[in-house]
């Protein structure tokens, strides 16, 4: 019985089209003008990685610097030194799994587990989740943290979804460890889903996902997309929601180790790119073009777009996001890489 509750639950997937619409899309409200909030909530995060060593401490000091109490650590056996780097930096190791293919479903099963495992031993009567890819770097709307803006939230919403961008490298370096990478790497686009759809409004993700404790559990999707009740009700999010930055391409020799990794020959990633699952092969495919900076030829992931091709433009407010560290010191770690590896080369590793 309880194999084929698990096997149900990971096939639960929405759908794009008017279908979803119903018991699948999550309801949309504003937050009302006097909302009823919780003053006993509190805010943790959920991070899965794989090999992620470059980038996992600067994603968990960016969750601190949004409020977050607690991270926690879901790691697929990082053989370099993601679970050290990040666990340095802060966060829980609180599951840690092997398989030979990257398997998003089992992924998703151990998150879930962790969240629910973690939330029933702690105190608190409701807990806001912040599900992460070591990439993603959310923030709160207007330049407020996510603390901030939970707190804020009518107790109705137990969803908040995330308007995305896909950041890019036009410069060198690409990325220095330890650093938020939105110094290195301003230029976005928006990306907005064409299919399948996941909320009306629209969000790419829905990354923040609240346990209540007297409620019924709240099951977060593949890729953080969406959520469900194990009820079968329908959850509802605010009208807006938070940011998400990702940053799939750093430096060019360690991001395209890693895909290789993940995409090229009997690679990790096949079996999801057999069911269709393949925006990350798209991005091992697409890595000439985005470190020649031939953004007509870089796939925007869009599903039904038959072109390839992205349109860069600089993120509008460079202050939104929170900083753990000072404008002095990023400058002198600028100059240090200038030093060593001079101004020639587009994306170098440090």
């Amino acid at each position: 019985m309880m194999s084929w509750a698990i096997r149900r639950l990971t096939r639960r997937r929405p759908r794009g089209g008017s279908e979803q619409k119903g018991s699948r899309f999550p309801l949309c409200e504003p937050n009302p003008t006097s909302p009823e909030v919780l003053s006993d909530c509190r805010l943790f995060a959920v991070l899965g990685t794989w090999m992620e060593e470059d980038v996992v401490e600067a994603t968990v000091a960016n969750a601190f610097a949004q409020g977050v109490e607690a991270i926690y650590l879901v790691d697929n056996a990082s053989t370099d030194a993601t679970v050290a780097r990040a666990v340095a930096a802060g966060a829980v190791l609180a599951e840690s799994y092997r398989t030979e293919v990257y398997e998003e479903r089992i992924r998703m099963l151990l998150m879930n587990a962790v969240v629910a495992r973690v939330s029933l031993a702690s105190d608190a009567g409701h807990i806001w989740w912040l599900w992460l890819d070591a990439d993603e770097f959310p923030e709160g709307p207007g330049g407020t943290t996510i603390a901030d803006y939970v707190k804020s939230l009518d107790r109705r919403f137990r969803l908040v979804g995330s308007t995305y961008y896909n950041h890019f490298p036009t410069g060198a370096p690409a990325y220095i460890p330890g650093f938020h990478p939105i110094d290195f790497q301003p230029m976005c686009q928006r990306f907005v889903p064409d299919h399948p759809g996941y909320c009306e409004q629209p969000h790419w993700k829905h990354p923040l996902q609240r346990f209540d404790r007297r409620g019924p559990f709240l099951s977060s999707l593949q890729g953080f997309h969406g959520a469900t009740l194990l009820m079968g009700e329908r959850v509802t999010e605010p009208l807006g929601g938070i940011i998400t930055h990702h940053f799939p391409y750093r430096n060019e020799g360690v991001t395209r180790k890693r895909l290789e990794e993940l995409c090229g020959g009997p690679n990790r990633n096949g079996y999801n790119d057999a069911i269709g699952n393949s925006s990350i092969k798209k991005r091992f495919d697409t890595l000439d073009a985005v470190y020649s900076g031939q953004w007509d030829r870089v796939d925007s992931l869009q599903a039904r777009q038959a072109q390839p091709g992205v349109h860069l433009e600089p993120w509008r407010d460079s202050l939104s996001s929170q900083r753990w560290y000072d404008t002095e010191l990023l400058a002198e770690v600028r100059t240090a890489w200038r030093a060593e590896f001079g101004l020639g080369g587009r994306g170098s590793d440090v």
